[in-house]
């Protein structure tokens, strides 16, 4: 857009101007800061936190208690994160981008080392003696930051070759390392955060359809040399549960505990098939089930409205943008959420196949509820540097 009513020289002179105005420009950060979007998130996790209470009781020897304040600290080292990235100008990391990028592509490595576990055959996560780490969690963010980047500089200067090469680069590293790592929906969410990224920032269509158009070309090979064993039956699983009964277990436990829960739910702690274990993998995958059957309707579809008002405030975030790179960033992140929330809960309800995402600030992990609420530090940056009347004549 820029391109189209400055010359090179008159857009380089425009952004210096831009950045010596938003950097002297003082910010009124608590009457600015979206208590909104931090309260809403923060009201998700407190009805996660009762329920994935109520949900460790059984699973450990002490009633879950150590987990609990795993879970605990990792809520209170996240805000202390978003509260220190909402203060600090997103526009900044664009300083960082690339090394922010190379450390993350290094922690993913990292999983061959003896520091690397597997867990439900995907060799994913970093163990660190109190919390364990899954790297693809900040990577999709890290990746977004550079494509972002690279958007804002073709918005400015022309979509080039060069661009297209530095924005495909940065999907597919992670993307493979994602594949070696056999985390089929962390790389569903980092597509499709790449994808969205790439629409927003207005990235050439003819680019977009060709990387859409090889996505779906190899999608025969994926399907007969990568996806095999366990993971190939619970995708046959989804499509016909009668016929894979074995593999679609999770699925029918899940449905049945949301179903029992009726309206007003059995009351928390008292679900029968959470007393009972019953709902398997019920701390990650399946809290959902959880909530459904002590819950009741009424508290799921609770879950799901504020949810659905988070995401809601994202896309808000992102069209308020002060420019193509924060609009860019925002969006990313929606998509990350998006996809995590949407295919956790279908996988609940038999809408969408199983693939191990959790539900966001509600399943279990610490360092899972700090990236979390990490990338929502870099939204509320985002939204208090918004469009204001301040920057209409930029």
């Amino acid at each position: 857009m820029w391109r189209n009513r400055f010359n090179r020289s008159d857009g380089f002179a425009q952004r210096n101007l831009f950045r010596s105005v938003s950097k002297n420009k003082e910010i009124d950060y608590l009457g600015e800061f979206d208590y909104f979007l931090l309260g809403v998130a923060f009201l998700i996790t407190a009805i996660g936190l009762v329920f994935l209470d109520s949900a460790m009781d059984n699973m450990y020897a002490d009633g879950g208690t150590g987990a609990m304040i795993v879970q605990v600290v990792g809520l209170i080292l996240g805000l202390i994160c978003a509260v220190v990235m909402a203060v600090f100008d997103y526009n900044l990391l664009k300083n960082i981008t690339v090394p922010f990028y190379a450390v993350n592509v290094l922690l993913m490595l990292c999983v061959y080392t003896p520091l690397g576990i597997e867990e439900n055959g995907s060799r994913a996560w970093l163990n660190f003696g109190v919390i364990t780490y899954q790297p693809s969690e900040l990577m999709k963010l890290a990746m977004v930051l550079v494509v972002a980047k690279e958007l804002e500089r073709a918005q400015e200067d022309g979509f080039t070759r060069a661009n297209g090469t530095k924005i495909l680069v940065a999907y597919l590293i992670p993307l493979g390392l994602i594949f070696l790592q056999r985390d089929i929906g962390q790389a569903m969410v980092l597509t499709f955060a790449f994808l969205m990224t790439l629409f927003i920032g207005r990235a050439k269509w003819w680019y977009i359809l060709s990387i859409i158009g090889t996505g779906v070309c190899m999608v025969p090979f994926v399907w007969k040399f990568y996806i095999n064993g366990v993971r190939r039956a619970r995708l046959l699983a989804f499509m016909d549960p009668e016929k894979y009964s074995d593999f679609s277990l999770q699925l029918r436990r899940a449905e049945t505990a949301i179903g029992s829960g009726q309206l007003f739910g059995k009351g928390l702690g008292e679900g029968p098939m959470n007393n009972g274990k019953k709902i398997l993998v019920k701390l990650s995958d399946s809290i959902f089930a959880v909530i459904g059957e002590e819950g009741g309707f009424i508290l799921t579809v609770l879950l799901v409205v504020l949810f659905a008002v988070l995401l809601l405030r994202m896309c808000y975030i992102s069209m308020r943008a002060r420019d193509v790179f924060g609009q860019c960033v925002a969006i990313g992140i929606f998509a990350m959420f998006l996809f995590n929330i949407f295919e956790n809960i279908g996988m609940n309800l038999g809408v969408m196949p199983i693939t191990g995402l959790p539900l966001p600030f509600v399943s279990k992990g610490g360092s899972a509820m700090i990236t979390n609420f990490f990338a929502i530090g870099v939204l509320l940056s985002v939204s208090l540097r918004r469009k204001r009347g301040f920057f209409e004549g930029l």
